[in-house]
């Protein structure tokens, strides 16, 4: 093949709608050694068929990401295959182009030219106007419940391409859920006091949702941990539905065993999570469910023994134990949740191993990658043990303030702040250390008018909410009993 036909061809492969085009880099793929077991499981056990070809794709995708073109040949195959009862040529459009893609990469030019006449033949017979901004709301589609897999990184232009794709066709039940999801996990990450809300955007798109798929388990379950604190009838009632629609469906009960923990049921929680853990053993959201679940029991009893009830310290012990166990494991199966390291660290110092929670919390303070929310709140629950476990109020002190210059007005900023003025009051009783009390005054009074003067210099700010998924016991926890 001459040097310009070869040229020709990689114009034309660029100008393709698929995976290999829309920016996918493997640096920005988190966790991706798991990513295919979970889709596999999703193919083989709980999803609807309509999404087979568009996991069958991704995997190929991955799998050329991995180096391994023969297994993602296979699997476009199995695309292919999955597409056989389509409704019309357009469907094919992602899978070839990813085969020619995969052929080229392979070396097969014969091939690659092949697919490149079979879309060809395929566009021609695309009227213009059904093409909404450079491609068909299928491909948008396809791209959005592609990327939505990849994790957080992709969320944005996953929301993209479902607002695309609905451009073209705003009742397509498909697109309309993966916008829902898609919103739910954005508002999820941001956790203001408006998405928060039963009126918030991801709300009002969850009953869109599932106005257009009534039986859709996973919508059912997403909108009713949105309503859990607005309208708990409705919420209980689509719980008590998804149940009864998907009782075995991992992805289904690990929000239900979430609802029921909000709800403070933490052994209906535990028992559901059990029989979903059972069914997806290598469940990093499991596994720090389950953490959370025995984290609450253990603030319980932390919190029994300091109003002067009797708790075996056998029990607290094992407790912090099986914490661990459950923590570690969500680590160990995705490393970049946040929430599981900082909870691994609480634990390992309610076991009184300071040195592996200092190990924990140094790593996470060099990570340059953490977004603002991330940060702030590994450098509170830093602060709050050193404060409550190595009794270091001076390095306290430190990691308090990093939080506290972060303008996200969140639970963690607040607790850094009052943190900071139980210290200074400590401080101002101890006449040798008025001197810190004052610095530490002055620094909150500085911190308190910059943030003044950027409200009134900006746009109405989101204001950041802690996370309900780390239940934000750590200071009862860090004032809790030694274990004997």
């Amino acid at each position: 093949m001459s040097a310009s036909v070869k040229a020709d061809m990689e114009v034309k492969l660029k100008e393709l709608e698929c995976h290999f085009t829309w920016g996918i880099r493997k640096a920005d793929i988190k966790e991706l050694d798991s990513i295919p077991e979970k889709l596999l499981d999703r193919i083989m056990k709980f999803c609807l068929s309509k999404y087979h070809a568009t996991y069958f794709n991704l995997l190929a995708f991955l799998s050329h990401l991995e180096g391994n073109n023969v297994s993602a040949l296979e699997y476009l195959h199995k695309a292919e295959s999955a597409l056989k009862d389509r409704q019309n040529d357009t469907e094919l459009l992602v899978t070839y182009a990813n085969f020619a893609w995969v052929h080229y990469h392979s070396g097969n030019m014969d091939d690659v030219d092949a697919y490149l006449g079979k879309l060809e033949n395929i566009n021609k017979g695309i009227p213009r106007a059904s093409k909404i901004q450079g491609s068909l709301p299928s491909v948008h589609g396809e791209k959005g419940w592609s990327l939505i897999r990849l994790g957080g990184f992709f969320y944005k232009k996953v929301k993209e391409s479902f607002q695309k794709a609905l451009e073209g066709e705003p009742n397509n039940a498909s697109f309309n859920v993966g916008y829902a999801m898609v919103l739910y996990r954005l508002e999820g990450m941001v956790r203001d006091t408006k998405v928060r809300s039963e009126e918030s955007e991801a709300t009002t798109q969850l009953r869109k949702a599932l106005s257009l798929e009534p039986d859709n388990s996973e919508v059912m379950v997403l909108l009713a941990l949105k309503l859990q604190n607005k309208n708990k009838q409705e919420s209980m009632k689509l719980i008590i539905e998804a149940l009864r629609l998907s009782p075995d469906v991992p992805h289904v009960t690990r929000y239900v065993a979430k609802f029921f923990r909000y709800e403070g049921s933490v052994n209906e929680s535990l028992h559901i999570l059990g029989k979903a853990l059972e069914l997806s053993p290598n469940s990093h959201f499991l596994h720090h469910q389950i953490g959370l679940c025995h984290k609450q029991q253990l603030s319980q009893m932390f919190e029994q023994k300091r109003k002067g009830g009797r708790v075996n310290g056998g029990q607290i012990k094992a407790k912090v134990e099986v914490c661990i166990r459950h923590f570690s494991r969500a680590v160990e199966l995705k490393p970049s949740n946040i929430h599981a390291r900082v909870n691994l660290a609480d634990a390992y110092g309610n076991n009184y191993q300071l040195e592996e929670a200092m190990k924990i919390f140094i790593n996470l303070e060099k990570d340059e990658s953490l977004i603002d929310s991330d940060k702030q709140h590994c450098y509170t629950s830093f602060g709050l043990f050193l404060f409550h476990k190595k009794k270091d109020d001076g390095r306290a002190v430190t990691q308090f303030k990093k939080a506290y210059q972060i303008q996200n007005e969140s639970w963690d900023r607040k607790e850094a702040g009052k943190k900071l003025k139980q210290i200074a009051e400590r401080c101002q009783a101890n006449k040798k250390r008025v001197g810190e009390a004052s610095e530490i005054l002055a620094f909150l009074a500085t911190e308190d008018k910059e943030g003044r003067k950027s409200e009134k210099n900006k746009e109405p700010r989101r204001v950041n909410m802690h996370s309900p998924d780390t239940d934000d016991l750590t200071d009862a926890l860090g004032k809790g009993m030694k274990l004997k």
